[in-house]
C-alpha cells in the first residue's frame, strides 16, 4: 500500500465510519465499544475542523491537540479512585518511547478531574489508547479471550491483516503456540480497524481510495491492511492492563453546552392564576444553570419592609448593603461559578484565579479549605461540597465586586421565570411593569456557561450535583426546582437517547424530589445546499437535545408569544420524538421575541425554546405554592402540566401536550 504525506493528516467522517460500524452490506452500532462514536470521530478531524470549546491548544504547531472527554465509572468504582489511577498512568506512559514518538509538547496537558459520577479529562489519542482503553472492563474481557500482545507478533500482525476485511467472520488463525488455531474476536478486530486507521495519520499517512467501500465492499486487500495492523501494533506496544478493582465503562465527548436562543404570561394564564388564588411563591426558590443573572437588577430587588405610602413597592437601593443583617436585598439566594470548576478540582492548579485568590487572602479560613480540598482530590476522596462551595461561591454583601454577568442569557431566563420590575423604578427606561411568572420566587443562580455563553457536560453536572448537597444537607428543601435553558447536542450513533451522562445527572435529580425543566433545543429547521447548488429548506425530526431527551425532565418546545393558536410551533423549535421513540417535547410554551430583563439594568427581546422553558418553570412553582402537597413530587406536577396543556391542532411530536396553560393546571386539583 502507498500512502501519501498530507500536511493537515484526518480521516473523513465517510471512511471513519466505514470503519467503526462496518461495511454497507450490514450496518452495526459499535455499542460494546467503550470508546464511543463521537470520540473517534473527533480525533479523526484535522485540527481546523476541531471544536474550540472540546480541543486545548498547547503547541500551536501540533496538528493533533488533546480533546476533552469525560469517563463514566465501570459500576461501584469510585470516580476518585479512576483519577488517582489513571493519573498514575499518564506519568509513567507518557516517559516511554512509544509516546514520545508522536512529539508532543512537554508542557502536555494532564487534566483529570472528577466530580460525584464522572470524570473529566483532556487527553491526547495516545494517552485514550495507552492509558484510558486498558482500564475499561471491555479490555480486560477481550485480553481474557486473546491475548492483545499478539498484535505486536509478525505472525499475529499478518493473520489479523487478513482477518480485519471481514470482523463479522473471522477466520481461525494460527497462535505462537504450534497446532493451536484461536478465532480473533469480533470486537479485537475491530479496535485494529479505527484504532490504526487513526495512528497511521497520526505518522502524517493517508488512506487511499482502495479503503472506500465500491458497491458496498472495500477494495482493500491483506496487504494493505497490514500498514493498520503495524500502526496499532506499534501504539500499544509495551501497554500494560490496569487495576483490576479500578476500571473504566466508558469515554465519551465532553460536550459543548450553548444558549438556546411580557405579554407572554398572558398567553400561559399566569397572571390570572396568580390573582384567581393570590398564589406567592417566596417560599419557593429555583435553580436557574445558565450563563449567570446580574442579582443588581431592580427585576430581581426584594421590596423594602417598611411600606412607603406613597410607594409601597419601593425597592431597596443598593441589594448588597446588609446593614448588619444576614441577609440581602436581592431575590438571588446565592451565586456559583462552576465554569472555572475543573481548574479548583486540578489537584495539580496549586495557583487560584486572579478573583478566588484575592478573596483567599482576605480570607484565611477559605484559604485552608482550598488546601484541603487540592489535598483530598490528590488523594482520589469524594468530592467534599462543604470545601468546594465556598471556593465558588460569589459573595452577596458589601464587598461583592462582581461585575454584571456578560452574557446576557441567564438575566433574561430568570426574569422571565421571576422578575418583578416596575416601571417607576427603572429612572423612564421601561414604560410598563416587566413581570414574570412568579415575580416573588427565590432563585439560585448557578453558572455554567460562559461570558460567550459556551460550556461542557461536565460544568452543568457538577451543577446538577449540588443542587442534590444543598438539599440533602437542609433539613427543608432548599431548591424546588431547575431551569436549564441550554443545549447539549444529542449524536443518535453514541448513547441510548435519555442515558447520556447528564441525562442521567438530571433523573437522579428528579428522584430526589425536584422539577427539572430543560429547554427542547432550537435545532428543528436547517438550510441545505443540493448538488445543483439549490438551498432547501427543511424541518428536523429526532432533534431534541440533551438535557431535554431525559424521560423525567419536562422539555419544552416554542411557539409565538401571545398567537400560538394562529402560528402553531415555533419553526426553530426542536422536534421529536427522541432517538428511541418517545414523545416529546413535553409541551409548548411562548419563546418568540420576549422581552425581559438584560444585565446593567437593561431590558429587550430573544427568541429561543430558552425562553419557552422558564414560563413552564413558574408553571410549575405555581403549582407548588397553591398545593403544598405537591413539593417534592416532581412527576406528579409533570402530569398535570402536560394533561391540562391547550391543544394546538398540531403533531404531537411537534407541540407534545400542547400549549402550558397554568390557570387550568391550578384548577385541575
Amino acid at each position: 500500500m502507498e500512502t501519501k504525506e498530507d500536511a493537515t493528516p484526518k480521516l473523513d467522517r465517510e471512511l471513519m465510519e466505514q470503519l467503526m460500524f462496518g461495511t454497507g452490506r450490514v450496518r452495526r452500532f459499535t455499542q460494546d465499544s467503550p470508546i464511543l462514536p463521537d470520540v473517534w470521530l473527533e480525533f479523526a478531524k484535522g485540527r481546523e475542523e476541531r471544536s474550540d470549546r472540546l480541543t486545548t491548544v498547547v503547541d500551536p504547531k501540533d496538528p493533533f491537540p488533546p480533546v476533552k472527554l469525560l469517563l463514566t465509572p465501570f459500576r461501584d468504582t469510585h470516580t476518585g479512585d479512576i483519577q488517582r489511577e489513571l493519573r498514575a498512568r499518564l506519568d509513567k506512559e507518557r516517559t516511554k518511547p512509544e509516546w514520545k514518538a508522536f512529539q508532543h509538547s512537554p508542557k502536555a496537558p494532564k487534566r483529570v478531574v472528577y466530580n460525584q459520577s464522572t470524570v473529566a479529562a483532556t487527553l491526547y489519542f495516545e494517552d485514550l489508547i495507552r492509558a484510558v482503553l486498558p482500564m475499561t472492563d471491555w479490555w480486560h474481557r477481550l485480553d481474557e479471550l486473546w491475548r492483545i500482545e499478539d498484535v505486536d507478533t509478525v505472525l499475529g500482525q499478518e493473520n489479523l491483516a487478513e482477518a480485519v476485511m471481514d470482523p463479522e467472520h473471522p477466520p481461525l488463525l494460527p497462535t505462537e503456540e504450534e497446532g493451536e488455531e484461536r478465532r480473533p474476536p469480533p470486537d479485537l478486530l475491530w479496535m485494529i480497524r479505527v484504532v490504526g486507521a487513526l495512528a497511521l495519520i497520526r505518522k502524517g499517512k493517508r488512506l487511499p481510495e482502495i479503503f472506500y467501500e465500491k458497491d458496498g465492499v472495500a477494495q482493500a486487500g491483506p496487504e494493505d491492511w497490514i500498514f493498520i495492523v503495524q500502526a496499532i501494533a506499534d501504539l500499544i506496544r509495551g501497554v500494560t492492563t490496569g487495576n483490576k478493582d479500578v476500571k473504566i465503562y466508558s469515554a465519551s465527548l465532553n460536550r459543548e453546552a450553548t444558549r438556546t436562543v411580557f405579554d407572554s404570561t398572558l398567553a400561559i394564564k399566569s397572571d390570572a392564576a396568580r390573582r384567581l388564588f393570590d398564589i406567592s411563591c417566596r417560599d419557593l426558590a429555583w435553580a436557574v444553570i445558565d450563563s449567570g443573572i446580574d442579582a443588581r437588577h431592580p427585576a430581581f430587588r426584594k421590596r423594602k419592609e417598611k411600606k412607603d405610602p406613597e410607594d409601597p413597592d419601593a425597592i431597596y437601593d443598593d441589594p448588597f448593603l446588609n446593614d448588619g443583617k444576614e441577609d440581602n436585598y436581592t431575590r438571588i439566594e446565592e451565586t456559583y461559578d462552576f465554569t472555572q470548576i475543573e481548574e479548583i478540582l486540578d489537584p495539580d492548579v496549586r495557583r487560584p484565579a486572579k478573583l478566588l485568590k484575592a478573596r483567599m487572602d482576605a480570607d484565611k479560613d477559605l484559604a485552608t479549605k482550598f488546601r484541603r480540598l487540592k489535598r483530598s482530590l490528590a488523594e482520589g476522596g469524594t468530592v467534599d461540597w462543604n470545601l468546594l462551595a465556598p471556593l465558588i461561591r460569589i459573595p452577596h454583601d458589601e464587598t461583592y465586586k462582581e461585575p454584571a454577568p456578560r452574557n446576557d442569557h441567564g438575566t433574561h431566563v430568570a426574569g422571565i421565570l421571576a422578575g418583578n420590575w416596575r416601571s417607576k423604578h427603572s429612572k423612564g427606561a421601561l414604560k410598563k411593569d416587566l413581570t414574570g411568572v412568579c415575580p416573588d420566587l427565590q432563585l439560585y443562580d448557578l453558572r455554567v456557561l460562559n461570558d460567550e455563553g459556551i460550556g461542557d457536560e461536565f460544568a452543568v453536572m457538577a451543577a446538577m450535583q449540588f443542587v442534590r448537597h444543598l438539599n440533602s444537607t437542609n433539613d427543608f428543601m432548599a431548591v424546588h426546582g431547575v431551569n436549564l435553558s441550554l443545549s447539549i447536542r444529542h449524536d443518535v450513533s453514541n448513547y441510548a437517547c435519555g442515558r447520556t451522562p447528564v441525562c442521567e445527572e438530571c433523573e437522579r435529580v428528579v428522584s430526589s424530589g425536584v422539577v427539572v425543566v430543560a429547554a427542547a433545543g432550537n435545532q428543528g429547521y436547517r438550510k441545505d445546499r443540493t448538488a445543483d447548488g439549490m438551498t432547501v429548506e427543511v424541518y428536523n425530526s429526532i432533534s431534541i437535545t440533551d438535557p431535554g431527551n431525559a424521560d423525567l425532565v419536562i422539555t419544552v418546545g416554542a411557539t409565538h408569544r401571545s398567537r400560538p393558536h394562529t402560528y402553531g410551533v415555533s419553526f426553530f423549535s426542536s422536534r421529536g420524538p427522541t432517538g428511541d421513540g418517545r414523545i416529546k417535547p413535553d409541551l409548548v410554551a411562548p419563546g418568540e421575541k420576549i422581552t425581559a430583563p438584560l444585565p446593567g439594568g437593561t431590558f429587550g427581546l430573544k427568541d429561543g425554546t430558552s425562553m419557552a422553558a422558564p414560563h413552564v418553570s413558574g408553571a410549575a412553582a405555581l403549582l407548588m405554592a397553591r398545593h403544598n402537597e405537591l413539593v417534592g413530587r416532581p412527576t406528579r406536577i409533570k402530569q398535570i402540566l402536560c394533561s391540562t396543556a391547550t391543544d394546538l391542532g398540531r403533531e404531537r411530536y411537534f407541540q407534545g401536550a400542547g400549549m402550558l396553560d397554568t390557570l387550568r393546571a391550578l384548577q385541575s386539583i
